[in-house]
């Protein structure tokens, strides 16, 4: 088999995927709005990811052409840092 592995070509989607999965409890735990943050951060890797690397690294990132993943997701993570910004202390 060439190439790197499989957990290799799905390390960016993995952290995304735990980034994802810490804003629960850090929402929970600490505040909402830090929670929100964390979940901004995880769209915000997953856009750079799907931006700078090659195809075959950002399995599980991959959806749509890469100019409309990266859009998608760096808006949205936009989207939700500011609405957590926006959320009452």
């Amino acid at each position: 088999m060439d190439g790197p592995s499989l957990p290799t070509r799905r390390a960016a989607f993995a952290l995304v995927l735990v980034l994802v999965a810490l804003s629960v409890p850090v929402a929970f735990g600490i505040g909402f709005r830090i929670g929100g943050y964390v979940l901004a951060l995880a769209l915000l890797v997953g856009g750079t990811a799907r931006a700078l690397l090659p195809d075959y690294l950002t399995l599980g990132l991959l959806v749509r052409s890469r100019q409309q993943d990266v859009a998608t997701l760096v808006l949205l993570g936009v989207a939700v840092a500011v609405l957590a910004r926006a959320v009452p202390g």
